[in-house]
């Protein structure tokens, strides 16, 4: 089978080819630059719209509540021991924080 063979193309033919690769090219950079940016302004928007409501929340809840602090807490009255206490000369065991009365 014998292939075909095109004519060999003409220096304005490949001036054409390159001028349009290259606009093309430049065209694919300009919109993908442009769809960043967009995406960057509307991403800055939405966190800035969401953090404004999470200050809002925030200043509510303080105004509501300012001295509540909610939380379970349960008072050991002895720590759990790792060792004996059979044994002789025992420390007690000393707390990092100070213990304030309740």
């Amino acid at each position: 089978m014998k292939l075909l063979s095109l004519p060999q193309p003409s220096w304005l033919n490949r001036l054409g080819l390159a001028l349009t690769s290259v606009l093309a090219i430049a065209a694919g950079f300009i919109l993908a630059s442009l769809l960043f940016t967009v995406l960057l302004i509307a991403g800055l928007a939405v966190g800035g719209w969401l953090w404004w409501q999470f200050r809002r929340l925030g200043q509510s809840a303080r105004a509501a509540a300012p001295n509540v602090i909610e939380g379970e807490y349960t008072i050991e009255s002895a720590h759990p021991l790792l060792e004996n206490e059979g044994t002789p000369n025992r420390k007690p065991p000393i707390s990092p924080l100070p213990r304030h009365p309740a």
